[in-house]
């Protein structure tokens, strides 16, 4: 077939090279698309990856597609997905035959949840590591670890596939050039980016870009351009996980911290220390609130005791040594047996209490029944404790009376009197917004990013197919103030192309059409903040999506996403 001959395109019941038969398109990247499809010869589903048509005739990539199907023929491993055979068909293009994985991509899963918790993230750096493990010790480098090449099933394990830009660690013909960075720019190591030598501590940093996005929602590198987002790893250190979300393990994102220094000799040296160190975080079980662990030295075993070797004391200073008493044939002298020795030391060692025993001892029967004789009755009891409460409420109401009153205006609107406070504004709750979801919000463990004063933290929408949320009118978050009060409003929206509408209310709402008519409606063009005054006296705000634009951190699936850094209030002017 010439180059100029149009090839077929795969449609599902296709069969091809007389044996596979075509079943579902599964996923679709720049070199190739995956397709479920049937083994007719041995009965069994399979995955078969197709080099794109109009790509068929570029010899390097048909090489390319070789060396996937080679280095993956050699890794025979539970965390990795097992390629079976590499076909040719069509009269050139090539396919690969690899084992079918029922489950989702970590991206498909990250672009619907956003963050992820402790657990699950150590379950999946573990296997990863496990799977990384066994291909270095092959000599092979991944180069292309990210969200969309690991993939996870529903009974909890985690592969890792397309070998597709692998590298022979000694073997020549990279099939690059040294001008041409190989790999995804959100997740390449600091030496890929530079065109340095690589070895097996690349594919740990892009292990770390991936955790790290897990853990906090985003990469810690991003720009306007593939070129930007790669550059900047290499002009500054991602900001501190737990300083985006304090709840995540310290343990663990120490551990992902070290995965992303900007040395690899700074790294771990191999995957089986990082699998090592992330089995030794003691992250907390899966639905369990996770809580911060207190700093552990060598001496700290993971469970936080601290253990002292024997003669020194708790706070890790050698004991005074105590010479025990001896007979006068140097035998240790026995200690006589006592009744109660807790008791008798205790008193012994408090005069105090030894002479309030002693006292008590000595009591005769006559001051017994004097103090018996004259115990008050349970009802006088009761009524000294009615008056003290009495006396409580009084002095309690006088109290409040004399404080000084919140600073209160009055408004009137179409007849009703509606109080006003007009001290301090300032911003007291947030949460998601989103009345058509299943669960009713929209990744909420980032809401608080908005009030934070950074910046740089965000709170974000999932992924969506559609730029308008499919059969979702829209999404948003809710702001609530310190009281009713007379506000003004900003709130900085990082992205282009998107649509939103401010509402604002005395009370909250759980529907859309409860909100009323909104107080601000616009789209991008009219800057990245929103500024605007309530009209009324409100309480609570909702800042709402109604359509949203492209974003780099969400794949070509699901591209649209919206996001909000920051918002402030004010008293009205």
């Amino acid at each position: 077939m010439s180059p100029d001959q149009k090839r077929s395109e795969p449609q599902a019941q296709t069969v091809i090279a007389g044996r596979y038969r075509l079943e579902e398109h599964r996923a679709q990247g720049g070199m190739a698309e995956v397709w479920r499809a049937v083994d007719l010869q041995l009965s069994r589903t399979v995955a078969i990856k197709l080099l794109k048509s109009q790509l068929a005739n570029d010899s390097t990539l048909a090489e390319r597609f070789r060396r996937e199907a080679v280095a993956a023929a050699n890794l025979n491993h539970f965390n990795i997905v097992t390629a079976y055979d590499a076909i040719e068909y069509d009269e050139g293009r090539q396919a690969l035959i690899m084992e079918y994985i029922e489950g989702k991509s970590l991206r498909e899963v990250l672009d619907t949840r956003n963050q992820l918790d402790s657990k699950t993230v150590q379950h999946i750096g573990i296997s990863v590591c496990a799977a990384l493990e066994a291909a270095h010790e092959q000599g092979i480098i991944h180069r292309d670890i990210k969200p969309g090449n690991i993939l996870m099933t529903k009974e909890g394990r985690v592969l890792i596939t397309d070998f597709g830009i692998a590298k022979v660690l000694g073997e020549g013909g990279d099939l690059t050039s040294e001008n041409i960075m190989m790999g995804t720019a959100k997740y390449l190591a600091p030496e890929q980016v530079k065109g340095d030598p690589l070895d097996e501590r690349a594919d740990l940093y892009s292990l770390g870009i991936v955790l790290y996005e897990c853990l906090v929602g985003k990469v810690p590198f991003y720009g306007k351009n593939d070129t930007e987002t790669a550059l900047a790893r290499l002009q500054r250190e991602p900001r501190n996980i737990t300083t985006l979300r304090q709840n995540v393990n310290p343990q663990l994102a120490a551990v992902v911290h070290k995965l992303l220094a900007r040395e690899p000799r700074s790294r771990f040296r191999s995957a089986a220390d990082v699998r090592l160190a992330l089995s030794n975080v003691n992250a907390p079980v899966s639905g369990e609130p996770e809580v911060v662990a207190r700093p552990t030295t060598d001496r700290t075993p993971p469970t936080g005791k601290v253990i002292r070797p024997k003669g020194y004391t708790p706070n890790g200073t050698p004991a005074p040594s105590v010479k025990e008493p001896t007979d006068q044939d140097g035998s240790p002298r026995r200690r006589p047996i006592r009744e109660n020795p807790i008791r008798e030391n205790s008193v012994r060692e408090n005069p105090v209490r030894e002479r309030a025993v002693r006292d008590h001892s000595n009591r005769s029967s006559t001051d017994s029944a004097f103090l018996d004789r004259y115990r008050p009755s349970p009802l006088v009891l009761a009524i000294v404790g009615v008056v003290i409460a009495v006396i409580a409420v009084l002095v309690t109401q006088s109290l409040r009376s004399e404080d000084s009153t919140p600073p209160v205006a009055s408004e009137t609107v179409a007849g009703v009197t509606t109080p006003v406070y007009t001290g301090p504004v300032e911003i007291t709750g947030v949460r998601s917004f989103d009345p058509e979801g299943d669960d009713k919000a929209e990744n909420e463990e980032t809401v608080l990013n908005v009030t934070d004063g950074d910046p740089e933290t965000i709170w974000t929408t999932s992924c969506y197919r559609s730029s308008t949320f499919g059969s979702k009118s829209g999404l948003g978050i809710v702001v609530q103030l310190n009281a009713v009060a007379l506000a003004r409003m900003e709130v900085d929206i990082p992205g282009q192309s998107w649509k939103a509408r401010v509402y604002a209310s005395a009370q909250s709402a759980t529907t859309t059409s409860q909100w009323g008519r909104p107080i601000w409606e616009g789209s991008s063009d009219s800057g990245s903040t929103i500024a605007t005054t309530f009209t009324s006296p409100s309480q609570y705000a909702l800042i709402y999506f109604t359509e949203v634009g492209r974003s780099g951190m969400c794949s070509s699936k699901n591209p649209y996403r919206g996001s909000i850094s920051e918002v402030r209030v004010s008293p009205a002017p």
